[in-house]
């Protein structure tokens, strides 16, 4: 079996058994098995230094053999779907979920509650409404791209809507009923507004946007 761990990726004669530390690249028969030091390490080389998942095996492959590393067993594939898993299960365990298999985290159960917005019931009185004027503000990244892909039906979302992004299928089902205008800018030449209004056919999202109360 093929073990990547943070000091390099070795080969070892393994038997069948709960070997806790590895997590295994596939459910039956595995080959290849990541331990979950590397994998933590994975997560804050992408977070902090935002290290891709291409050049972070690369790093491994350096300390396995300096000399020559494309003799190192290639398992970028593998790395890309076994984190994707470790993080989804992090999430889990972080917000209560990691133990009950049964219970579904449901929309927006894997983000972060926020104390100091005012939500209704917990720190706004009963007339809030009449006390209060409700404002937002909202931002915008026009450089957050996602191509579109292939073969779509292979792109499986493992927490669909229960983050901060919304569920899938409502998005689109508002993106049908919703009439694209395009935004014409008052100011000369304005960066964002002529970036967000370029046709790109061969991409599935141009941008994120997100709306917050003030």
């Amino acid at each position: 079996m093929t073990i990547v761990h943070t000091e390099g990726i070795f080969s070892h004669k393994v038997l069948v058994c709960k070997c806790p530390g590895l997590f295994p690249a596939s459910i039956s028969k595995p080959k290849t098995a990541f331990t979950f030091d590397v994998l933590d390490h994975f997560l804050i080389d992408a977070l902090e230094c935002k290290t891709s998942a291409m050049s972070f095996y690369q790093k491994l492959k350096r300390f396995t053999n300096n000399a020559f590393p494309e003799r190192v067993p290639d398992r970028y594939r593998e790395l890309m779907r076994v984190s994707q898993l470790w993080r989804d299960l992090k999430h889990r365990k972080w917000f209560g979920f990691g133990h009950d298999a049964g219970k579904d985290p449901g929309d927006g159960g894997l983000a972060l509650f926020c104390p100091a917005c005012p939500q209704p019931g917990l720190n706004l009185p009963a007339d809030w409404k009449v006390q209060y004027d409700r404002q937002y503000v909202i931002d915008g990244n026009f450089t957050a791209q996602h191509m579109k892909m292939n073969k779509p039906e292979l792109d499986v979302a493992l927490s669909d809507g229960k983050g901060y992004i919304v569920s899938e299928g409502p998005y689109q089902n508002h993106l049908q009923q919703s009439l694209d205008t395009k935004e014409r800018s008052t100011c000369s030449n304005h960066r964002a507004i002529n970036a967000a209004n370029i046709n790109k056919s061969n991409l599935r999202s141009t941008g994120i946007g997100a709306t917050a109360c003030a």
